[in-house]
């Protein structure tokens, strides 16, 4: 199942449920952690007495690994991204596009600084989910002035 969205769509409390449920499974460890205290357990239960709380809880956990993944490689966020959207479940860059203050602050400042950002960028530009056609175009023009030096 593809996901269908577009650059001003922010995803839905169960689709960034299912990245947090998927992104712990796979880069957590928490195999000694007792089920009732892991992330989605612990969601499910503040989700009972709690909503508020448990959306601001899935946000920060969503920044949380939004933070983590920075170190990444770009082929791990290649397959990383591959094996979100064939469960259907929105990229990790898609949520660092939407979410990250590193890709605002890239943006913002208009240029990239180093290689790390230059993979980051990348990597947001390389992600198939659709994107407004002057964020694609300000992407390629950071990246080849990088590139130029």
């Amino acid at each position: 199942m593809e996901r269908d969205t577009d650059d001003k769509v922010e995803p839905s409390y169960d689709e960034l449920k299912q990245f947090l449920a998927f992104y712990t499974e796979r880069y957590l460890n928490i195999e000694t952690v007792p089920l009732e205290k892991r992330p989605i357990a612990s969601l499910d239960e503040l989700e009972k007495t709690r909503p508020k709380a448990a959306a601001a809880g899935l946000r920060q956990a969503i920044n949380d690994c939004i933070e983590m993944s920075l170190h990444f490689n770009n082929s791990d966020i290649e397959i990383l991204d591959n094996d979100l959207r064939e469960l259907g479940i929105v990229t990790i860059s898609t949520l660092r596009r939407l979410y990250s203050k590193t890709y605002k602050r890239i943006l913002s400042r208009g240029k990239i600084k180093n290689d790390t950002e230059l993979h980051f960028i990348k990597n947001v530009l390389n992600d198939p989910t659709p994107k407004a056609s002057d964020e694609i175009e300000k992407l390629e023009e950071m990246i080849a002035v990088y590139e130029e030096r």
